[in-house]
């Protein structure tokens, strides 16, 4: 019997120092579709020689470039893979992925976990480990939530875990690392403004306490921006009650990071609420925000 057929998509934005190897090892699963956002480190031309299809367009935020990915590109396979430029499929879960589609499982898609590779080593404490990700579905039955960072995919069916890892390689340099989180931050921020303003996703919504998973999400987007001393408390997590101190060096880098990054978020989030806020008076008060 012939191997079901397994359409893979990665989203890019100047991933030049992995691409070519993220679509060698895609191409293992099936047909590469490289989403690219108008790179300009040569990102397209490395993907083009690896072998994918490269499709070119604007990004807007992270969810709405991934669903015009899938409802644009030419996908003919019954299975969509996602796969961010960073990441790659290990030999088992590749397997596991056919296994899995060429079955009876009536699950619309499929959980897959996945291990930070961070300074070399796998880290497996700090809260990082496990980290379950939707990224395995037939075509058509997910889509993302309409969110600008730190999206998840919303599933039409049920769901399933698969058993392999994926790997989650982070080998930017530092100053890299540090600018990828402040846009992350800076969009993160905003998504906490809408929540402050009461602009909710209804998708989200409907599914809140459908299971652990989206629990977890409405804690971290309702509750814990308005919680004191967050870096603190974001550290103390992640190496102390999460064992973070087990990952050596890596462990103590990636926990202060972290905390470093909720810092520029809250600090964000501050100012912009007050602006927000600001605005809407002006707005009932029909007087100019100075």
């Amino acid at each position: 019997m012939s191997q079901p057929r397994i359409d893979v998509m990665i989203p890019t934005f100047n991933e030049a120092s992995h691409i070519s190897e993220t679509v060698e090892n895609a191409l293992k699963v099936g047909p590469v579709y490289v989403l690219d956002s108008l790179s300009t480190d040569g990102t397209q031309a490395l993907a083009r020689a690896a072998g994918a299809t490269v499709i070119e367009h604007p990004f807007e935020n992270y969810s709405r470039q991934k669903n015009w990915g899938l409802d644009n590109l030419p996908f003919t396979g019954d299975w969509v893979f996602i796969l961010d430029a960073d990441e790659r499929v290990t030999p088992q879960l590749r397997e596991e992925l056919f296994d899995t589609a060429s079955g009876n499982d009536p699950a619309a898609g499929y959980f897959v976990n996945r291990v930070v590779i961070f300074m070399g080593r796998p880290i497996w404490h700090g809260g990082l480990y496990p980290s379950w990700n939707l990224r395995f579905f037939r075509r058509g039955s997910c889509r993302y939530e309409d969110r600008s960072v730190h999206e998840h995919m919303i599933c039409q069916g049920r769901t399933g875990y698969l058993k392999h890892l994926m790997l989650h390689i982070r080998r930017e340099s530092i100053s890299e690392y540090l600018n990828k989180h402040i846009k992350y931050a800076d969009m993160e921020s905003d998504e906490w403004v809408k929540s402050a303003m009461g602009i909710k996703s209804e998708a989200h919504a409907r599914q809140l306490f459908k299971d652990q998973l989206r629990l977890r999400q409405w804690i971290r987007r309702e509750v814990w921006p308005r919680t004191p001393f967050k870096p603190l408390i974001r550290f103390f997590y992640m190496y102390f009650v999460r064992f973070g101190f087990m990952d050596g060096k890596a462990g103590w880098h990636l926990a202060s990071l972290m905390a470093s990054y909720e810092y520029m978020i809250s600090l964000l989030y501050i100012e912009k609420l007050h602006n927000a806020r600001a605005r809407q008076k002006a707005d009932r008060q029909g007087a100019p925000v100075r």
